[in-house]
Parts: structure tokens; sequence; C-alpha cells
């Protein structure tokens, strides 16, 4: 915590794992939770108008409706499953020949910030699972989220920090490869906390690390 009370950047997201392994496949379920400035009624085109998306996230384009379908940056896309303005969005988000789920939640606090849920379902080979853990995707959230961040006025309760605005210069740089270091760092104690053995879990942060760009280092993380 710093000296004003508020935590670091790293931590103002919370994260929790859940892991069932069926013989060579796992199901892996990641949530990042966190309390953002705005209400949900003004959150809720920052993630569905495509303009609002290309000044945080990048290009999304598609039919951007129930039952329509849409193309993210980087080679995603998907089906959108459920609409309901302004508090949940539940859609597919495949890549390849992935196609996994995607939940967003937006609930309403007492002090008109909102309560961010983002659920990530998928299904992967144990020897990929093993090898790179829940961080491999998580991350990419993690950008997104605090890309979202900053986009909207930072954390008003929990985080005081100013709020990094994510680029790929960002991202390449000390600072992005510290919060990389610190990203992968909490979802190898995600992983092990939902019954990851500690040895692999570690395993799965410095090849997650890497992955993004960051290798492991001496210095220390917040």
């Amino acid at each position: 915590m710093t000296m004003d009370g508020s935590i670091p950047a790293m931590d103002a997201v919370r994260r929790s794992v859940d892991i069932e392994a069926d013989g060579e496949t796992v199901h892996l379920r990641t949530e990042l939770t966190s309390n953002l400035a705005e209400a949900p009624a003004q959150l809720w085109p920052r993630l569905t108008d495509p303009a609002e998306l290309s000044r945080w996230y990048g290009p999304v384009t598609g039919d951007l409706r129930e039952g329509g379908r849409y193309a993210a940056a980087g080679g995603a896309g998907g089906s959108i499953l459920e609409v309901a303005a302004p508090h949940k969005l539940s859609l597919t988000w495949e890549y390849g020949t992935n196609v996994d789920g995607l939940l967003i939640r937006l609930d309403p606090e007492d002090d008109g910030t909102t309560e961010l849920s983002l659920v990530h379902t998928s299904e992967l080979p144990r020897e990929i699972f093993e090898q790179y853990g829940p961080g491999a995707s998580a991350l990419g959230w993690e950008i997104a989220l605090l890309g979202l961040a900053s986009y909207t006025g930072g954390w008003a309760r929990s985080c005081q920090d100013e709020v990094p605005q994510p680029g790929p210069l960002w991202l390449a740089g000390p600072d992005g490869s510290r919060f990389v270091r610190a990203w992968s760092i909490r979802w190898a104690a995600a992983s092990v906390a939902a019954g990851t053995d500690e040895e692999i879990a570690r395993r799965g942060e410095l090849a997650t690390a890497t992955a993004y760009g960051a290798g492991p280092v001496d210095a220390p993380v917040a």
C-alpha cells in the first residue's frame, strides 16, 4: 500500500482462477474484477461502441448487436450471445480453432462507480497450460483493463496512482516490463491457490513474462 493509503496499480485488479483437468485437457476459468470511476451507463458505450473501443482497445468491426458477429484487433473475433445494457455482455472469443467464452458484467456501486467483472473460460491442452499457466491469456485482459482505466479516469477508490496508457512503446519499456512481471507473478499465485503445483506455476510465470516481452530480472516488483 502506498503512503496515501491506496494500493499499487498492479493490485487494482482482483484475480481468481478455477482449473479442472480432464485427461490431457484443462478447463480454465479466469476472472478479473476491478472498480472503475465511471457509472455503468457511462462505461457501457466504452465497451460496445466501435468509435469508443478504438480509443482504448483497438479496432473492432462487425454487427455489434445480440446475435451479431465481430472482429477485434489481433485476429480475434466471435459471436455476441447476450446483451443486457448497461450491465451484461456475453460473447464468444474465437482465435484460430479456439472458441472461448467471455462474460463482462458492470455492477453499480453506491458511490457512482462500477465494479467490472470479466470472466474468460477456455479449454487448452494440458502441456500448454503447464507451459504458460493462466497468464498467457489473462495478461491480454490485464492490458485491456489498464487501457480502459486510463481512458475512463482510473480506479476511483482503490488506487490513486496515475494510470499509464499501455501502448506498444510503453509495454516495450521498463515500466511496461515491470507491470508484465508483476501481473505474471500474481497470476501464478492465483494458479497455485487453485491447486497448481508451485513449480509448474513458477515455470508458467516466467514463460508468460517472457512471451509478453519481459524476462526475469533481479529488481524487485511491487
